[in-house]
């Protein structure tokens, strides 16, 4: 009984295994990896994505839409199905193997975000496929040179946006304390934001708003263009170390 039991265990588990084989033969599967991995592959799908780049943009145009609405429409189905499709076959041919790249899995869920029903309602969904053409970068070297620097330069970025924020805010209270009982525009630090935002610049002494105040504070130019100096000094240095990270980097890379 047992030797029955273990032989129908057996005859069932081949003849799955059979009907695996028959319905996913390892040949095809060989086939379509080699397929999706290929350089022709690559360029047909960065080519069909700048084809729906230009569909969105002539959506866009109300004079476009007026009269091919239905047609570009159409199109941009289209497209999104055959990114649907390339999806389908690259988690076929590489299994798991799919999510140990970042860039699929950017690109999985960029077309499941973008083919949702409700998308086709807003643009903004159906645009965030464009963002795939960063995984071609690679394909060209300056232009990988230029994404590389531009994430290298985001933590420069935030710290500089963060010593302007402390400037930025130090000058308004200042404005507030200063100007705040005679100048309705510094009355209160809300205000005083709003109007250090229009003088904290390199320009800032010769803004309309600062022209209003120096009217009737005639040393208030002393405040304003301690402002001009140090949003001055601010840009001087952003530029200066991001150039300097620029040339650093181009530098390691020739090495």
């Amino acid at each position: 009984m047992v030797q029955s039991t273990k032989a129908n265990t057996n005859i069932k588990s081949a003849l799955s295994q059979k009907l695996h084989q028959i319905l996913f033969p390892k040949e095809d599967k060989r086939k379509v990896r080699k397929l999706v991995q290929s350089h022709g592959f690559d360029m047909f799908i960065m080519l069909l994505i700048i084809a729906d780049a230009i569909v969105l943009g002539l959506l866009s145009s109300p004079v476009v839409a007026v009269h091919l609405e239905q047609e570009l429409f159409v199109l941009d189905r289209l497209f999104m199905g055959i990114f649907i499709v390339e999806m389908i076959l690259k988690l076929y041919a590489l299994g798991r193997g799919f999510f140990k790249s970042g860039w699929n899995v950017f690109d999985l869920v960029i077309v499941a975000v973008s083919s949702v029903p409700f998308a086709s309602s807003f643009i903004v969904l159906r645009t965030l496929r464009l963002f795939r053409l960063f995984k071609f970068v690679h394909r060209w070297p300056m232009l990988a040179t230029i994404i590389d620097t531009f994430l290298a330069l985001v933590p420069l970025i935030v710290g500089w946006g963060a010593v302007f924020a402390i400037l930025y805010y130090a000058f308004a209270i200042i404005a507030v304390n200063l100007y705040g009982n005679i100048l309705i525009e510094f009355a209160t630090l809300k205000s005083s934001l709003l109007m250090t935002l229009e003088t904290f610049r390199i320009n800032g002494w010769m803004t309309p708003a600062a022209l209003r105040v120096m009217n009737i504070f005639p040393h208030a130019w002393l405040f304003f263009g301690v402002q001009s100096l140090v949003s001055s000094l601010l840009a001087v240095s952003f530029v200066a170390t991001a150039v300097a990270e620029t040339i650093k980097r181009l530098h390691k890379k020739t090495a």
